[in-house]
């Protein structure tokens, strides 16, 4: 990932901090318009469980996982989302300072 866009997602994710901070109407948009897996990956950092259901048919069951909207959180679990961006700001604040060699797997030769 290149600077320009390392820098993008970290405003992104500034942006959306501040907007749950203060501008829940704001807030509401930005959580919305998530992908699915940049959300899932919010709400896993933020301890939020995603509603499921259990459908049953004359042969078989399976599980459903509703799609999460802003207006299904309840008030801690928008207060946990700051806790969640904040998680994951730490985790992108600690790559942030890795190198792209830092990623290149070693092989030890044995002798």
């Amino acid at each position: 990932m290149n600077n320009f866009q390392r820098a993008r997602n970290l405003e992104y994710l500034r942006n959306l901090h501040l907007l749950i901070s203060g501008k829940r109407s704001l807030a509401r948009s930005a959580f919305n318009n998530l992908k699915p897996g940049q959300k899932r990956l919010l709400l896993a950092a933020s301890g939020i469980k995603q509603r499921t259901t259990i459908i049953y048919n004359a042969d078989s069951q399976f599980s459903h996982t509703w799609e999460m909207r802003y207006d299904d959180l309840t008030d801690k679990e928008i207060d946990n989302l700051k806790k969640g961006l904040c998680r994951l700001q730490s985790i992108i604040d600690a790559f942030a300072i890795c190198e792209s060699a830092d990623f290149i797997k070693e092989t030890k030769q044995v002798a």
